[in-house]
């Protein structure tokens, strides 16, 4: 029975080591997808900051020009070309873009939550990317002694055909789709602060440095090398303790102010959440 609420789609990722082939793995595996009738969206990492849209074209002239979302029609297809904030939040992503597929998959995000569909090749290392708890199939060149099901590298036919078992699967529940919010705080019009900058100071503070913290966080440094001159800049104090060479090596920590401006972040984000999901319960219901 219908909760009555909007269901984010099912996600599953391909992941792979860099020129394993994943790219090469979705191109077969969606033919056999859609001959079974299925509508697939598919979301592909970018780790460039640089936009899709091609210089020189007039969507991204316009795009250039101050327009906050650009369609480009033609007889065959619709392009969209929105700014957005990026790809933190990829549930909210694919919530607003990808509503209405009966499955979406996702090149890349081995980090993320999501079952996964790892594609393997010996020559590209003697390792896997993901743990086998993580896996929903492995696509792969040679065998391993796991309960997980495995395809040779051609065999986009019988991963179509698991996929369409798991999405008919009574042990897979659909997740609802949340009410999202999002919080920041401005210093003269500008972003200071907010629910993602904070985590990626936490990320940094974690993981020690802001490369690692950067990884992490599936940003590249020098964006989020950025973020953190922005935050510091706008808020006024030093956040991050940054070190550079040494006999111990470079590295970067929380300040005292920066532990406490992470802190009281964290509260606030926790309190205007339970705030903003009771007004939204009271209001639609969800």
């Amino acid at each position: 029975m219908s909760n009555g609420h909007p269901l984010i789609p099912p996600i599953v990722s391909v992941v792979a080591r860099s020129n394993t082939g994943k790219t090469t793995f979705i191109e077969a595996l969606l033919p056999a997808l859609k001959k079974t009738g299925l509508s697939v969206a598919v979301v592909k990492h970018h780790h460039h900051t640089s936009s899709f849209d091609m210089p020189g074209k007039d969507t991204h002239r316009i795009a250039e020009a101050g327009a906050d979302l650009v369609l480009g029609i033609s007889p065959v297809q619709v392009a969209t070309f929105s700014r957005e904030a990026g790809s933190s939040d990829l549930d909210a992503v694919i919530a607003r873009h990808c509503s209405g597929y009966d499955l979406v998959l996702t090149e890349g995000y081995k980090r993320g939550d999501f079952p996964k569909i790892e594609v393997y090749r010996v020559e590209r290392s003697d390792e896997l990317l993901c743990d086998f708890d993580e896996m929903l199939a492995l696509v792969t060149d040679t065998e391993w002694d796991t309960d997980v099901p495995q395809f040779s590298l051609s065999d986009a036919e019988g991963v179509a055909g698991l996929l369409v078992s798991w999405l008919d699967s009574p042990d897979r529940i659909p997740t609802p789709l949340d009410m999202q919010f999002n919080v920041w705080l401005e210093n003269d019009g500008e972003v200071a602060a907010s629910r993602w900058r904070m985590q990626l100071l936490s990320s940094v503070d974690e993981h020690g440095s802001i490369t690692a913290g950067a990884e992490a966080m599936g940003v590249p440094y020098r964006v989020a090398w950025k973020k953190i001159h922005e935050m510091e800049e706008r808020l006024g104090e030093q956040l991050l303790d940054t070190q550079t060479g040494g006999p111990e090596g470079g590295g970067a920590r929380l300040t005292d102010a920066g532990r406490d401006r992470v802190e009281r972040m964290r509260i606030f984000c926790d309190r205007a959440d339970t705030a903003l999901q009771e007004i939204s319960s009271d209001v639609f219901g969800t």
